[in-house]
């Protein structure tokens, strides 16, 4: 008996499974769901604005196991007034996001706000990895 064709024809239908698997989650699921984390918030001196920095995440699925993952993102500052939704951001770029240990906010005045970025290593003492200086009437 030829047994290479019922071979090829049995590689041929799982391949066609496995990719059919896999195109049909695609649509099932949003590819790029994100979810935040707040790492701080800080009001301005006269109280009028308010900073918030989120580190986000996407969501992802890992298709060896079907198992959802978790990936962080980015590094986002939301910007506005006190009291109202902070819809506008600000990405801080240059800084690795799964590496940050803290951050801190600083208010130079009521318009210019300070950001360090602090990296937390384990044998030495947390240090300012980087630091953003914004003025929020500029951005």
């Amino acid at each position: 008996m030829k047994k290479w064709p019922w071979i090829m024809l049995s590689v041929g239908v799982i391949f066609l499974v496995f990719m059919m698997n896999y195109f049909v989650d695609k649509h099932q699921q949003p590819s790029n769901m994100i979810s935040s984390v707040s790492l701080t918030t800080s009001t301005s001196p006269d109280k009028k604005n308010i900073v918030e920095v989120k580190k986000l995440y996407r969501q992802s699925t890992d298709y060896f196991d079907y198992e959802q993952k978790q990936k962080v993102d980015s590094v986002r500052m939301y910007y506005g007034q006190s009291g109202s939704m902070l819809n506008q951001y600000k990405k801080l770029e240059g800084i690795h996001p799964s590496r940050i240990h803290d951050v801190d906010v600083y208010w130079k005045d009521n318009q210019h706000v300070i950001i360090d970025v602090i990296n937390a290593k384990q044998q030495q003492k947390n240090k300012v990895k980087k630091r953003f200086n914004y003025h929020l009437t500029e951005l």
